[in-house]
């Protein structure tokens, strides 16, 4: 029978040995997470610098699937996509507080344009918009912004389409998420790089 004292001191040295196991158990664990957490990391950024291409781009086709089948010719021009780009920069300027936007393969704004088109739009007042406006909302499902045609005007909201669309927009203009109206529209001989990476399936929604 081993004498009290190194009882107590190998059973010391037991619980020592047990905690120091706990702990390296729980170092890999961290270690795991950590590893874990820099992945999701890495993820969100992939995928927020994906969101950020594909809210540069706007003319959402409506849920009809009638547009992206090719239905009319936009036009295009000798410019590729560089110089157009510069010649809408340019034009840019001319107006104060003016935006620049590029397009997606939807169709859903055939025949007046397509991905070959760089939009250019202006702040114009809410109460100045009218019938016939080609303008610029975000839309509430997609979360990024659709340019369509205004169609008609209920009480303080406005019911939009894309020309080459089958049916009317699901949702209003309002207030609330109306962006600009088109003044200039500057086409291109190709589309933009991020029309090319576009995802077929989701012009097809």
């Amino acid at each position: 029978m081993l004498p009290a004292a190194l009882r107590a001191e190998t059973e010391a040295d037991h619980e020592l040995a047990a905690l120091r196991a706990e702990v390296a158990t729980l170092r890999a664990a961290v270690t795991e997470r950590d590893a874990t957490i820099r992945d999701l990391r890495a993820h969100t950024v992939a995928l927020e610098s994906d969101i950020s291409a594909v809210q540069q781009t706007v003319a959402l086709a409506s849920s009809d699937g009638a547009a992206g089948q090719g239905l009319g010719i936009a036009p295009t021009s000798a410019l590729d996509w560089n110089s157009a780009m510069k010649v809408a920069t340019a034009a840019r300027f001319l107006v104060k507080g003016s935006s620049l936007l590029t397009v997606m393969p939807t169709g859903s704004m055939k025949p007046v344009f397509d991905e070959r088109a760089i939009l250019l739009t202006e702040a114009a007042n809410f109460d100045d918009l009218k019938i016939g406006d080609i303008v610029t909302y975000r839309h509430p499902r997609y979360g990024m912004p659709v340019v369509h045609r205004i169609l008609e005007k209920r009480g303080d909201k406005f019911w939009s389409k894309g020309d080459n669309n089958g049916r009317m927009d699901e949702v209003y203009i309002t207030r609330k998420n109306y962006q600009g109206r088109v003044f200039g529209i500057i086409y291109a001989k190709e589309p933009s790089a991020q029309a090319q990476r576009f995802s077929p399936a989701l012009a097809r929604r």
